[in-house]
C-alpha cells in the first residue's frame, strides 16, 4: 500500500500502528479560523485534507503578513527540528477547511519506517521549491509581471471541506497577493483589472 495512493493515515491505520486513534485528531474550521498563533513555540504537524490555509507573521504594529499559501496534501507545523528557534508563525483557513492533527512525538516516531520517509520528505522539498518560485518572481520580474505570475500559479481549483469546488484564487484576496509578491494592494487591483480583458479574475477581496 502506498502513501501516495491511501493517504499517511489509512496507510498507518492499515498497518495496526499502536495509538494512532489517540495521536490523530480530524477536524473541521470554518474560513478565518486560526489552527495556531504566533508565538506558539510547539504545534501538532498539520496535514489539509480539504480547504486552503495561508500562513504569515505578524508585523512589529500587528498587521499579518503572509509568505505561503497550502492546498489539499499539504503539510505545515513546528517541527521543532530548529530547538530553541523561535516559531513566530500563525496559520489560518482560507475557506471550511478539513485537518489532521498529528502529535509531533508520534508523527516523528514513525519517521522510522521508510514509508513514512519517503513520503515525508518530498512534501518538505515541495514547500522549500515553492518559497523558492516566489522569490525567483521578485528578484527576477518588474512587479505587474510578478502579480500576473502568482495569480496564474494561485488559479487552480481545490474542494472546500464542504465537497464544493472553488478556483483557489477566488479566496485570496488583494492584500494577500500584494504580500507574495513584494507589492502593494493598489498596484494588485489595478493589475488583476488590465487582466480582466482576457479572462474574468476570481480574485476576492
Amino acid at each position: 500500500m502506498r502513501i501516495g495512493e491511501v493517504g499517511l493515515y489509512d496507510y498507518l491505520r492499515s498497518k495496526g500502528m499502536p495509538g494512532l486513534k489517540e495521536n490523530v485528531e480530524h477536524f473541521t474550521l470554518k474560513k478565518g479560523s486560526e489552527v495556531y498563533s504566533a508565538p506558539q513555540r510547539y504545534t501538532n504537524l498539520y496535514e489539509i485534507v480539504s480547504g486552503a490555509v495561508k500562513l504569515g507573521r505578524l508585523s512589529a504594529k500587528g498587521k499579518e503578513c503572509i509568505y505561503e499559501i497550502l492546498t489539499p496534501g499539504e503539510i505545515f507545523g513546528n517541527l521543532a527540528v530548529l530547538n530553541d528557534m523561535p516559531f513566530d508563525e500563525f496559520s489560518k483557513t482560507l475557506t471550511g477547511t478539513e485537518i489532521r492533527s498529528y502529535n509531533i512525538h508520534f508523527f516523528k516516531e514513525q519517521l522510522v519506517d521508510p514509508a513514512v520517509t519517503n513520503w515525508f520528505y518530498p512534501k518538505i522539498v515541495s514547500r522549500w521549491y515553492k518559497t523558492e518560485t516566489i522569490l525567483f518572481y521578485i528578484r527576477s520580474f518588474e512587479p505587474r509581471k510578478r502579480i500576473q505570475q502568482v495569480y496564474l500559479d494561485l488559479r487552480k481549483k481545490i474542494f472546500t471541506a464542504h465537497n464544493r469546488e472553488i478556483y483557489l484564487d477566488k479566496l485570496i484576496s488583494y492584500s494577500d497577493i500584494a504580500d507574495l509578491t513584494a507589492t502593494t494592494r493598489q498596484l494588485v487591483a489595478e493589475t488583476l483589472k488590465e487582466m480582466s480583458d482576457s479572462y474574468t479574475p476570481h480574485v476576492g477581496f
